[in-house]
């Protein structure tokens, strides 16, 4: 269902779904947060801003693991993609400018 034009989508934050897929691919929220440099605490706040905005759990977690739901599953896709157009762009229009 298309959204209406006067009624916009929200945005979804690059940071935070960089934070995403290094939880997805290390299995720990705290391992994420290292890599990341946030604390567990900021990385699972924004865990929390992402699945309030999608309406939707991205991970599984109980006390020892993390584990990516089916939506999770299907979000780390288009989150790479997301990841990968960024970094394409940025390397594109901003490094040449810098050397």
């Amino acid at each position: 269902m298309n959204a209406p034009l006067n009624h916009p989508l929200p945005l979804l934050d690059l940071d935070v779904l960089r934070t995403f897929v290094a939880i997805a691919e290390t299995g720990s929220f705290t391992t994420a947060a290292n890599a990341v440099f946030r604390t567990p605490s900021a990385v699972s706040m924004q865990i929390k801003k992402l699945e309030d905005i999608l309406g939707r759990s991205v991970f599984a977690r109980d006390a020892r693991s993390v584990t990516l739901t089916t939506d999770g599953e299907m979000l780390l896709g288009y989150a790479r993609r997301l990841l990968s157009i960024n970094r394409e762009v940025v390397s594109k229009f901003i490094i040449p400018d810098i050397v």
